[in-house]
């Protein structure tokens, strides 16, 4: 005897219900259902260009549209566009706990780029490459909690 049995107290309904004609239609149903999400995947996955940012990464609506903020597990990076070496120079970078602020000197203009997490203060850096400034900046785990009362008015 199978001390199984007793656990299962379906088991007798079992041998009924995969028999039966609705649970071969619900088979078939699941099967074509499966083989067409997973062709929804793989055209998704072809049109995204092998990005495997693409799922997390927001475009800042800004004059320079090449710009890009987003997140990894650990780091929030924020990508740039630079026309050229000499501008490199007069750009000064600032961020807070939740946003990263860029100073274009020459040009009298300010950007303002919201994080989509809290980052800390020290630990950021900023390189160059192939003419887009990359800034990472470590996330922040922020497991302090504060209680509100609430009064009854």
């Amino acid at each position: 005897m199978n001390p199984w049995n007793i656990l299962f107290p379906f088991h007798k309904h079992m041998k009924n219900f995969t028999s039966s004609p609705q649970a071969k239609d619900m088979e078939k149903h699941l099967s074509r259902m499966f083989s067409n999400f997973q062709n929804e995947q793989y055209n998704e996955s072809a049109d995204r260009n092998n990005n495997p940012f693409s799922d997390t990464m927001e475009t800042n609506t800004s004059s320079r549209t090449d710009n890009t903020v987003f997140e990894t597990h650990c780091d929030v990076f924020v990508r740039i566009k630079i026309q050229s070496i000499d501008q490199l120079k007069t750009i000064k970078v600032f961020h807070t706990s939740n946003k990263l602020v860029i100073d274009f000197s020459e040009e009298n203009e300010r950007q303002e780029y919201t994080l989509p997490a809290i980052v800390k203060k020290k630990g950021a850096t900023a390189q160059l490459k192939d003419g887009i400034l990359e800034i990472k900046l470590q996330k922040a785990s922020d497991l302090q909690f504060s209680e509100i009362n609430i009064t009854e008015v």
